[in-house]
């Protein structure tokens, strides 16, 4: 099945880049009138045995990238990820096009539907699994809870959340795990360099690419599993605007090299889109609130500690209050976004907010 597979998307990418050919020596036309001039041309025989649909919703997709922007590029056989897209009408008896592929067949992890209502897609990464997506409908389910939760993300602690009442810690210390993964990947493509073998050097960057699929599963599954227990707990987050590429930018830098390695494979922003997403879905809301001088400022009488550094427990020169920074900067957050906004929850878990002050608040 996978030989059929990898054929439908060489036909998918071929009609892609034929598509995209004759766009930028022709100019932009009608998908329809494209569709009609790349499937009748002179396309080699491997490319007419595939399904059609396929072969016309890649060509669609060129016209849209070209729509987007004149200076799209052609699909690459080496792209990290390559799509099949499929009209609903391809997929039935649990198997695209099954009278083609009669007598073949494949072993998913999760069990896929026999039918689908919508359009379905096939997906290949560079590590050659393939996944499978299927659109369904789902209802958003209002929470019956009133309750909010500020966040601070951070490197050490990926999330620290106050709600209130409790302090709550995602991710405490798991950086180091990662670390070490990403240890042994440097020492991986170190030699890699120094090999001279090419078949050594094939397996060496198999190997490199399966271990950043695990970091980045490990990362994405924290992700979701934290965006999944939010949002079934709280129906209002505050989450604050964690600019890493600023903070990582090489010319405006301010931390070391190992900081800005950890901040970018936390994928802060990322997680902010699984959150937001699953918000959606959960009937709460997420709000983008400002996190200046949080973890500076004395929660219990607002002085600022100017001499914070990097330190992981913050005392207060002034009155001597003693929290942990995490802690300290998620309470700030949370005093911080309600000082500057103020809104209520209604029964049904909508958010009603009310601008005062100069802090903006923005519903996801």
């Amino acid at each position: 099945m996978k030989k059929q597979w990898n054929k439908w998307m060489a036909a998918c990418r071929y009609c892609f880049n034929q598509a995209i050919d004759y766009q930028k020596k022709n100019g932009r036309i009608g998908k329809g009138k494209l569709r009609n001039i790349i499937m009748q041309s002179n396309l080699p025989e491997w490319v007419k045995d595939t399904p059609c649909h396929i072969r016309q919703n890649a060509i669609f997709d060129a016209h849209q990238a070209y729509t987007a922007s004149r200076d799209c590029k052609y699909r690459s056989c080496k792209a990290p990820r390559q799509t099949i897209k499929f009209n609903n009408c391809n997929f039935s008896k649990g198997t695209w096009y099954p009278t083609l592929t009669k007598g073949l067949g494949f072993i998913s992890s999760e069990a896929i539907p026999d039918v689908s209502l919508y359009a379905t897609q096939l997906i290949k990464d560079k590590s050659g699994d393939w996944f499978c997506i299927f659109l369904e409908e789902t209802k958003t389910t209002p929470q019956p809870e009133n309750r909010i939760i500020a966040l601070d993300p951070g490197v050490r602690t990926f999330l620290t959340g106050f709600d209130g009442q409790n302090f709550l810690e995602v991710g405490s210390s798991d950086m180091g795990r990662i670390n070490r993964l990403c240890k042994y990947l440097d020492d991986l493509m170190s030699r890699i360099s120094l090999s001279k073998v090419a078949k050594e050097r094939q397996k060496m960057r198999r190997a490199a690419s399966r271990l950043r699929g695990k970091i980045r599963d490990l990362i994405d599954d924290c992700h979701k599993k934290t965006a999944s227990y939010l949002t079934k707990k709280y129906p209002a987050i505050l989450l604050p605007k964690f600019e890493t590429s600023e903070m990582t930018n090489r010319s405006k830098q301010k931390i070391r090299s190992k900081t800005a390695r950890q901040m970018l494979t936390w994928a802060h922003y990322r997680f902010k889109q699984v959150l937001k997403n699953k918000a959606e879905l959960s009937g709460c809301q997420v709000f983008d609130v400002t996190e200046e001088f949080t973890s500076k400022t004395c929660t219990k009488y607002g002085h600022i500690h100017t001499k914070l550094g990097g330190s992981k427990v913050f005392r207060c020169p002034v009155c001597d209050h003693v929290i942990p920074r995490d802690w300290n900067g998620a309470l700030g957050i949370m005093l911080k976004a309600l000082s500057g906004t103020t809104f209520t929850l209604s029964n049904e878990g909508d958010a009603i907010v009310a601008k005062c002050g100069n802090i903006p608040l923005s519903v996801a």
